[in-house]
């Protein structure tokens, strides 16, 4: 999970008018399952954020149509059904329920939203007090309760702090984030990225001797480090803690410092 600055999410007043009125219908008997389309037009533009990626597990799917999820569920907070602020582009994998083939759990966030403590809020001023489980990619404390294992898995990045381990477990589970063809995913881009730290590491000395062909494979290895961190890049949080792994290397601590 990579933090998302809902700032950046393109205005569209035409789109605020029509929420409204959505709003407004729906406050009037109308059915929020009438007015589906006002929350999936702003795909484009929540997806653009992200670079196409989701928001909650940074993939870029093939596997499934990408979709956009409520975070508080318009089941539980129907006031929230057409806030911009409430949107998040999320694939169906970590939005639906579905279930673990290597375990046969059902995972998903579906209609889920589990409190720590505390009453549902049931309007806006009261949701500054709402103490929820899942971790929100828009909430700049949220994204760094997350870690990995080598081997792709999601774990808690602080185990033996309660609440902190207890949300990351939690959100884990509901995001479905150790989904078989993620951790897959992962694990794939860990052994590519041995690939190219080892390559480069190779070389390194022999780099500082002048040879035009080696400084050119050892900045293309290098350069294809970069681009697997950057923030366009699939799963590149999981890509830069591979990568942070390996700072016994002068030159990895120059490239983590400058991507």
């Amino acid at each position: 999970m990579r933090r998302i600055d809902p700032n950046k999410i393109a205005s569209d007043s035409i789109w605020v008018l029509r929420a409204a009125a959505a709003e407004q219908a729906v406050e009037g008997g109308e059915a929020i399952k009438d007015y589906s389309e006002i929350w999936r037009s702003t795909k484009a533009r929540l997806k653009a954020v992200s670079h196409d990626k989701c928001w909650y597990c940074e993939a870029r799917q093939e596997r499934a149509d990408n979709a956009i999820d409520h975070f508080r569920p318009k089941s539980l907070y129907p006031w929230l059904a057409f806030k911009l602020s409430n949107l998040r582009y999320a694939c169906t994998f970590c939005n639906s329920i579905r279930t673990n083939p290597d375990t046969g759990e059902s995972a998903g966030k579906g209609d889920h939203f589990p409190l720590l403590n505390g009453q549902r809020a049931t309007n806006e001023a009261q949701l500054r007090d709402e103490n929820p489980f899942l971790l929100d990619p828009c909430k700049s404390s949220d994204p760094g309760l997350l870690d990995f294992h080598d081997d792709g898995m999601s774990c808690p990045r602080y185990p033996n702090q309660q609440n902190r381990c207890f949300r990351a477990e939690k959100s884990i589970h509901y995001y479905h984030l150790n989904h078989p063809e993620l951790v897959e995913s992962r694990r794939q881009l860990a052994l590519q990225l041995m690939d190219w730290i080892e390559g480069a590491a190779a070389i390194y000395d022999a780099d500082d001797q002048g040879d035009p062909k080696v400084e050119r494979a050892f900045s293309s290895l290098v350069e294809s480090i970069c681009r697997a961190i950057g923030e366009s890049s699939e799963f590149s949080v999981y890509a830069r803690r591979i990568v942070d792994g390996h700072r016994d290397k002068p030159w990895i601590e120059d490239l983590l410092q400058c991507a």
